[in-house]
């Protein structure tokens, strides 16, 4: 699950040049909402936001591995470190 999540945010990076703000990555992900099964979070907004800081070297919560997005320094503005998927 969290694969198909991390990749559906991986695409709404790419459809949206590389960079993309909170807002318009949740307006992407939102239209796979029961596909990717976030119905069964309680807040699917705040998942998918863990999911960013996990797989980015530039938050505090980075897991250690697959480091695929960055922080740009605009704040709730995240960048898509390979933009190749």
């Amino acid at each position: 699950m969290n694969k198909m999540l991390l990749r559906k945010i991986q695409f709404a990076l790419q459809h949206h040049g590389g960079t993309a703000s909170l807002k318009e990555i949740y307006d992407y992900i939102e239209k796979s909402y029961y596909q990717l099964e976030l119905d069964r979070y309680k807040d699917w907004k705040a998942h998918v936001n863990k999911q960013i800081r996990a797989h980015s070297s530039d938050s505090a919560s980075f897991n250690g591995k697959d480091d695929l997005f960055y922080a740009t320094g605009n704040k709730g503005i995240w960048g898509l470190r390979q933009p190749n998927i």
